[in-house]
């Protein structure tokens, strides 16, 4: 059996008395592109605070993180970058006040890490129109480039995981497809992908594992395949009535 190159096991995200986050079992094969979906408030931003070691308003955090079958958990989150994990935040953030070439140089492989970055040419042959935008600062950008941006600074890093959060929102369902689609792309035997996203109809499309989170627990997972015929995720998210 392959070794997941991410898992979480009994992780758990209370506030106070509130669980907010419950899970068993969370596992990213190499090379696999692995969906989290759920409505607002099902956990998914909690989850990923939780794998990078943020700790947002003081929660109670317990369970076990492995990256590479080492155990990252007790962490903080420049380490956990560090060590393979990266981030592209909710909304595509970039530095608004610098150029694409400056964001973009802003973002480099740790030291001592092994690990090979995506360079320029690589970055711009994946997003021709970032080398157009090239010296625009990040606030001149659209939404769908500030994704491509927030994606490409990731990809300089090397991570082994790439966390999305979130990556449609603001954008036009014709980017979101085309933003999508590229990510589907990058995978492979050096770089697996968790993909969190309300927009299941799309993240259905491009994942190979699908888990949908309701109130912090897994309400169901399995291969996307047989996740477009799961009632629950026919009724609630793909607005198909259930015979």
């Amino acid at each position: 059996m392959t070794r997941p190159v991410l898992e979480a096991r009994d992780l758990r995200v209370a506030y106070g008395g509130n669980v907010a986050l419950d899970i068993p079992r969370l596992a990213v094969a190499p090379g696999e592109l692995v969906g989290v979906v759920g409505a607002n408030g099902a956990g998914k931003s909690t989850l990923v605070n939780a794998l990078l070691g943020w700790s947002r308003g003081a929660p109670s955090v317990s369970g076990s993180v492995r990256l590479d079958g080492e155990e990252i958990g007790a962490r903080p989150p420049h380490a956990r970058v560090a060590r393979g994990l990266a981030l592209v935040p909710e909304g595509g953030a970039v530095f608004l006040r610098l150029s694409v070439a400056d964001n973009l140089a802003a973002a480099n492989v740790p030291r001592g890490s092994g690990r090979r970055g995506y360079d320029e040419e690589e970055v711009y042959a994946l997003f021709p129109r970032l080398q157009e935008r090239l010296h625009h600062a990040g606030s001149a950008l659209s939404g769908g480039e500030r994704q491509m941006l927030a994606i490409a600074r990731a990809l300089r890093l090397g991570p082994r995981v790439l966390l999305l959060d979130e990556p449609s929102i603001g954008l036009a369902p014709r980017l979101v497809s085309e933003v999508l689609r590229t990510v589907r792309g990058l995978v492979g035997p050096n770089l697996s992908v968790l993909l969190v996203e309300q927009n299941v109809r799309a993240a259905i499309e491009v994942v190979d594992r699908l888990v949908l989170l309701e109130r912090g627990r897994i309400l169901a997972e399995g291969p996307a395949a047989a996740m477009r015929d799961d009632p629950r995720i026919l009724a609630a998210y793909l607005g198909e009535a259930v015979a």
